[in-house]
C-alpha cells in the first residue's frame, strides 16, 4: 500500500518539472513572437487538446448554465489575465525571477487577504512565515533594483510578476463560487476555452508583427510542448496527485517549482541570480513554505474539503482555496452531493493554466 503514495509522489515531482520548465520555454517563445502571440498558442493549444478530451470522455454530469458562465469568468481571470500578464514578464525580465516570485507570493497574497477579511485565523508560526515571505520579496525586489544596468528592464518585469501572482490570488479566492458546480475537467475546459477566446482577441492586432516564414522547428516543437506538457499532462497529474495523497500534500510540492524553474532557466537561457537575490529568494520561498504547512483554521466555518471530481482526502488534510489546482474548486460539507455507488472520485484528465 505504500507503493501507490510514494509513486504519487514521484508523479507530483515530475509535475513540478514540467511546470518549472515553463519559465524559460515561455521565454524562449516571446524571444520569436510577441507575447500576446506566445500566450495564445499556448493556451489556444491546450483548448484544442481540452475539447478533444471533453469529447471523447462521458461528464458525471451536464454543467449548468451558471457553472458555465462562472467557469467563463474564471477563464478571463486565470487563463487571461494572469498569464497575459506572466508572458508580459517574461519579455522584461529573467524567467527564473518569475519562477520564484508566482508560485512564492501567490499563496502569501491570497493568506493575507483571507486574513485581514477574518475569513481564516492564522497561528504565529503562519503569520511569521508570511513576515518572512512578504520581507524576501521586498528583499529581492530592493537587490534586483541595487543591481540594475541603467536601462534594465527587470525591475519593470519583476513588477508584472507582482501583479501577476495578485491576479491568480484573485483567481484563487473567487474560483470556489464561480466553479463550484462543475468537476475539474469542465471547469477546466469552459475557462480555457474561453481565456483562450480574450487571448485571440487581443493577439489579432500583432499576428501582422511576425515573419512567419522565419520561425524555427524548434519555436514550433517549444509551442506544442508548452500547450502539452505544462498545461495538459502537468493537471492530469497533478489532479490524481490530490487523490492519491492529499490537496495539502500535493499543494507544499508547488515549492519545488522555483528550484526546477531556477535550473531550466540557468541550462537554457543562463540566467542566474546575484547572492544577495538568490538569499532573498529562499527567504521568500522558505516563508511561503512555512505559511501553507503550518496548521491553519477558518475564522468562522469549517474548511472546504473536497475539490470538485477528487476524492475526499482524510480528516487534516483538507485543501484550502489556495491549493486547489486551476478550474478545480472546493466544496463545503453542505455542497458535497453524495456519491453514487460504483462511481469513481477523479475523472481522467484536464490542463491547467497555471
Amino acid at each position: 500500500m505504500k507503493t501507490k503514495p510514494l509513486g504519487a509522489f514521484g508523479w507530483l515531482l515530475f509535475t513540478m518539472i514540467l511546470w518549472g520548465s515553463a519559465f524559460p520555454s515561455s521565454k524562449y517563445a516571446t524571444e520569436h513572437v510577441p507575447h500576446a502571440i506566445a500566450v495564445l498558442f499556448r493556451f489556444g493549444g491546450g483548448a484544442i487538446v481540452l475539447l478533444v478530451i471533453t469529447f471523447f470522455r462521458r461528464p458525471q454530469q451536464s454543467p449548468k448554465l451558471k457553472d458555465i458562465v462562472g467557469a467563463c469568468v474564471a477563464g478571463l481571470i486565470g487563463v487571461c489575465g494572469y498569464n497575459s500578464l506572466f508572458f508580459w514578464g517574461v519579455t522584461l525580465a529573467p524567467a527564473s525571477d518569475g519562477s520564484v516570485i508566482f508560485p512564492a507570493l501567490t499563496p502569501v497574497i491570497t493568506a493575507v487577504v483571507l486574513i485581514l477579511t477574518h475569513r481564516e485565523t492564522a497561528r504565529p508560526a503562519r503569520v511569521m512565515g508570511l513576515v518572512l515571505g512578504v520581507g524576501g520579496a521586498a528583499l529581492f525586489f530592493f537587490t534586483t533594483n541595487a543591481h540594475g544596468a541603467p536601462g534594465s528592464t527587470r525591475l519593470m518585469g519583476d513588477t508584472i510578476f507582482l501583479v501577476g501572482a495578485a491576479v491568480w490570488s484573485t483567481y484563487t479566492l473567487l474560483n470556489r463560487r464561480l466553479v463550484a458546480g462543475m468537476d475539474p475537467v469542465q471547469a477546466v475546459t469552459y475557462s480555457t476555452v474561453a481565456g483562450s477566446i480574450a487571448l485571440g482577441a487581443m493577439a489579432t492586432p500583432h499576428f501582422g508583427d511576425v515573419d512567419w516564414g522565419s520561425l524555427s522547428t524548434g519555436f514550433w516543437i517549444n509551442a506544442v510542448y508548452l500547450a502539452i506538457g505544462p498545461t495538459a499532462v502537468a493537471y492530469i497529474l497533478y489532479v490524481r496527485g490530490i487523490r492519491d495523497v492529499g490537496a495539502s500534500a500535493a499543494s507544499v510540492m508547488m515549492f519545488a517549482v522555483p528550484l526546477f524553474g531556477t535550473i531550466f532557466s540557468f541550462i537554457s537561457l543562463g540566467e542566474s541570480f546575484t547572492w544577495s537575490q538568490g538569499a532573498a529568494a529562499v527567504i521568500m520561498v522558505g516563508g511561503a513554505l512555512l505559511a501553507v504547512i503550518t496548521g491553519r483554521k477558518p475564522a468562522t466555518e469549517p474548511a472546504a474539503t473536497e475539490p470538485v471530481g477528487v476524492e475526499q482526502p482524510v480528516p487534516g488534510d483538507a485543501p484550502e482555496e489556495s491549493e486547489l489546482p486551476a478550474g478545480v474548486a472546493a466544496r463545503t460539507p453542505d455542497d458535497t452531493p453524495a456519491q453514487q455507488p460504483g462511481a469513481t472520485s477523479v475523472r481522467e484528465a484536464g490542463p491547467a493554466t497555471r
